[in-house]
């Protein structure tokens, strides 16, 4: 089980990026349950799928070039722990954040449990956001 989770996460991701890079967002029916929770959601953030697809969606707006490094990855049994670098040039509106049109990185702790057939399930994460927020507001 925790080999598959661990495939289901990398798939996860990988769809995710590929939300943001086309817009997409329907993509994400296919790696998420309709009632996923999420533990740790975005201020003013909808429940569910559909709560999920207009986060990655405002996301697109703010970064649409974001790419997910997976650099660390432990499951056991349906949940799966990665740490992953988000790289992207920040282009839209962010956080409170005008575009800057700089390339930013930060890290974010997620804890993902999916199904048998790879949907999540529940996500638990933490975003590195002191260091977000540091390139966001940093002067040229």
């Amino acid at each position: 089980m925790a080999t598959d989770s661990k495939a289901h996460a990398r798939r996860f991701y990988a769809v995710l990026e590929e939300a943001i890079h086309t817009g997409n967002v329907a993509l994400l029916d296919d790696v998420t349950r309709v009632d996923v929770i999420d533990h740790n959601p975005d201020p003013d953030m909808k429940p569910g799928r559909e709560g999920i697809k207009e986060a990655f969606g405002g996301l697109r707006a703010a970064l649409p070039d974001a790419r997910f490094v997976i650099e660390d990855i432990v499951a056991e049994g349906d949940r799966v722990a990665c740490r992953v670098t988000t790289r992207a040039t920040h282009r839209g509106p962010f956080m409170g954040f005008a575009p800057t049109g700089r390339a930013i990185s930060y890290t974010v702790i997620d804890i993902l449990r999916f199904s048998e057939d790879g949907k999540l399930i529940e996500r638990w994460g933490l975003v590195d956001e002191a260091t977000l927020r540091k390139q966001l507001s940093a002067r040229p």
